[in-house]
């Protein structure tokens, strides 16, 4: 190969970063709604925001080559979140994107927190008996296991760790200047799991307790052997032994509480 055919994919790709009048003139428009139909903003900005969501997989799926099986999920937690919170008094929206952005200076890691809890709270409701949620518990500690080995995690931790601030909060193990980084989704389970057992006569204390041991035991092991752990395998573990009587008695049909026959859950 000559140097000036070697030269050429480097040309198409550098021609293709310049900005062309046409490219301009779309992202110009945009702003039109503002001024030709101020009436029609609300339709305006869910086109724009399916336009970005669109727009996001296309930049992780076809740019990066990063398989997103859970990309509407995501977006889904978000809006959901974004419209609970709005529900609850707030809802500026500017301080809202600082705070997502993880920009320096704002509180990202106690939002990502509040947004994982009522996340979670929310998809408990979902929830109608026993059996699923531990259906459940087990599916997302697979899914979790193989997503680290071998799935969208490992190829982040691997390759684009630059973004893992975003999707995770960091902790700093005691006696240790290193930190562990638990993700978002991992708390979302969290609430879930916990609100939950809460609603379905499990041991919702019991559950609390087990399942923050288990974040414990994973970010040890995670540190003393210096390897990335899946966090939900633990986590569901901890919500099945701490109900694992429970769940039984509920999946053979009979009642092991009889607080449970009263509607009232058991701690």
């Amino acid at each position: 190969m000559t140097s000036s055919a070697a030269a050429e994919p480097q040309r198409y790709l550098e021609a293709q970063i310049r900005w062309r009048p046409l490219e301009i003139a779309f992202w110009l428009a945009t702003l039109l709604p503002f001024v030709l139909t101020p009436n029609y903003l609300l339709l305006a900005s869910q086109i724009a925001i399916t336009a970005l969501f669109a727009l996001s997989l296309d930049l992780i799926l076809g740019y990066a080559g990063i398989v997103s099986l859970g990309h509407a999920a995501y977006f889904g937690f978000g809006s959901y979140t974004a419209g609970l919170i709005a529900k609850w008094g707030w809802g500026e929206p500017l301080s809202g994107l600082l705070i997502a952005a993880g920009l320096p200076g704002t509180p990202a890691t106690l939002a990502k927190l509040v947004a994982a809890a009522f996340a979670g709270f929310a998809l408990a409701v979902l929830l109608r008996t026993p059996v699923e949620l531990a259906a459940i518990a087990v599916l997302v500690a697979a899914v979790d296991a193989l997503s680290v080995a071998a799935g969208p995690t490992h190829v982040i931790v691997e390759h684009h760790t630059d973004v893992l601030d975003t999707f995770t909060l960091a902790f700093h193990p005691l006696g240790t200047f290193g930190a562990a980084q638990i993700g978002v989704s991992d708390f979302v389970f969290f609430a879930l799991f916990v609100a939950a057992a809460g609603r379905l006569g499990l041991r919702r204390w019991a559950t609390w307790a087990a399942m923050t041991a288990s974040f414990g035991v994973t970010v040890a092991i995670s540190y003393a052997t210096d390897a990335t752990l899946p966090a939900l395998p633990l986590l569901s573990l901890g919500l099945l032994l701490a109900n694992a009587d429970l769940l039984w008695a509920r999946y053979r049909g009979t009642r092991a509480s009889p607080d449970r026959e009263s509607g009232t859950p058991s701690f």
